[in-house]
């Protein structure tokens, strides 16, 4: 049996719960039971300058940029990719280890498997995630508040007695901003926007000035020299739009959603003058305005370098053969969100397997590494095997990556055939559910480099991204029980790989 060593051990520990119980002269139920069971379910030191490609829309990620016209759009993560440097790792300072409860219920479909496994599992991944979440949420990619996690989750793992640093890293970012000045002091300041992809990068200050939608009959008589352009999104091309404004003499231009919220939006080539979008509420405020006289605009699109990190921890194998099983996630967030389950809840269970296996002996070396900067386009990862030599590439068997695997009906997986089969029979056999699901269509996360790079991959998720990079993405919705199956199959597929 592919289970056979933690079956045994489960096995013994069932006998026991068993002869605790007969002995006592009234039933009494353990406090690491559930009380329902409904029916569903390195050292990394090595230095080498990356220059990284573009990549698809990072975590999990809503639609692509557009450059036609949808009737709406939401906000994806920047999908701009271009260099991330890897500097060598350094050491982090260590916090003691966060003590965590027992488990008292665990509502999954988990018949075959010893509750005290799946509901330990469960309970203690759900109380790190609660700590990790009210003291490291937001988690923004490539800010302070993301290095802040990265030392804390660094603590956690050194704590536990493995070799841990953090590897930083660049990020080359595009970013624009909208600022208005006035002086009616009711005119609002600032905007949030997201630079149309090949926009120019330049700031230019101007009047502003109503172009409709950009069509030739939108533009006023007198042209638009020298002001700043404010175009509706809508029916014709995001390009043919700012080339018309420009042609006119505007110096800007901005794009407002014709939907709710705001979009990305890509030009073919580069434009001449910088262009960026808004979202439609903002797009109507600032047609308001524009019966001001004295109203400007100052538009910038501009590339800032931004600091990150990984999270690199090591627990040596007993044969020092150098065969490496990665097992990852990201622990960033997107501006302003909790990140309970994307990717809290990824976290949270990488975390739990570690203190879960840290006594265990494997004939193979495990890597936790946690991902800075996924949600700018997986930049963390990328950067993580782009330090490695195309030897140790080799000597990886496989990377297990968790993300935003908490709310949803079951445990999901995607990936290798062989270790998808692995964890559905594991499931099958344990009593969990686990459903194979096919790759997400404009989404994909941390496995991604690593399954370009030929190394066997298995993601794992759930099947409920709806809140994700929103502010609903909150403890509310994630299901302990998910994180404690998806813990429990993954320790058991390293029991796997241990007779090859």
């Amino acid at each position: 049996m592919i289970l056979a060593k933690r079956v045994a051990r489960q096995q013994l520990m069932l006998l026991a719960i068993i002869f605790v119980a007969a002995a006592c002269s009234s039933p009494a139920t353990s406090a690491a039971e559930p009380a329902t069971q409904p029916t569903t379910a390195p050292n990394i030191a090595t230095s080498i300058p990356a220059t990284v490609p573009p990549v698809p829309s990072p975590a999990i990620q809503p639609a692509p940029a557009a450059t036609s016209e949808p009737a709406t759009a939401t906000e994806p993560a920047p999908t701009q990719t271009p260099k991330a440097t890897v500097a060598p790792p350094t050491q982090t300072p260590v916090s003691p280890p966060t003590s965590v409860p027992e488990a008292t219920e665990t509502p999954l479909a988990t018949q075959g498997v010893p509750q005290s496994e799946v509901g330990v599992l469960s309970a203690k991944a759900m109380a790190f995630l609660e700590e990790f979440t009210a003291d490291f949420s937001p988690r923004q990619s490539g800010t302070d508040q993301e290095l802040a996690a990265a030392e804390f989750l660094a603590s956690q793992f050194e704590s536990l007695g493995f070799e841990t640093s953090l590897q930083p890293f660049t990020v080359e970012l595009k970013r624009s901003s909208v600022e208005l000045e006035s002086s009616d002091a009711g005119v609002p300041s600032e905007f949030k926007t997201l630079p149309i992809t090949e926009s120019i990068e330049a700031s230019a200050t101007g009047v502003l000035a109503s172009a409709g939608m950009a069509f030739a009959e939108d533009l006023p008589a007198e042209g638009l020299a020298g002001k700043v352009a404010l175009i509706e999104r809508g029916t014709i091309l995001f390009e043919e739009k700012v080339n018309r404004v420009a042609d006119a003499g505007a110096v800007a231009a901005i794009i407002f959603n014709n939907g709710a919220g705001i979009f990305r939006g890509v030009f073919e080539n580069q434009s001449r003058i910088p262009a960026v979008s808004i979202s439609r509420e903002d797009g109507l405020a600032i047609r308001d305005l524009l019966g001001l006289d004295d109203v400007s605009a100052t538009v910038t699109v501009e590339t800032k370098v931004l600091d990150s990190q990984n999270v690199v921890a090591e627990k040596p194998g007993t044969t020092g053969n150098g065969d490496v099983v990665v097992l990852g996630g990201h622990y960033d967030t997107v501006e302003d969100v909790p990140g309970a389950n994307d990717n809290g809840s990824g976290i949270a269970t990488v975390v739990t397997v570690a203190r879960a296996i840290a006594d265990e002996s494997y004939p193979f070396d495990i890597w936790f590494v946690l991902f800075g900067s996924e949600e700018l386009g997986l930049r963390g990862s990328i950067a993580h095997l782009r330090s490695l030599t195309p030897e140790k590439h080799e000597d990886i068997i496989a990377m297990f990556n968790f993300d935003a695997l908490g709310t949803g009906d079951t445990v999901g997986a995607l990936g290798d055939r062989e270790l998808v089969g692995d964890a559905i029979d594991i499931g099958e056999e344990l009593g969990i559910s686990v459903r194979r699901r096919v790759n997400l269509p404009n989404a994909t996360s941390d496995h991604a480099p690593f399954n370009e790079a030929g190394i066997p991959v298995i993601f794992f998720l759930a099947d409920d991204i709806s809140r994700i990079h929103t502010p609903e993405d909150r403890l509310d919705f994630v299901q302990p029980e998910l994180m404690g199956g998806s813990a429990v199959i993954g320790i058991a597929l390293l029991d796997t790989l241990i007779d090859g």
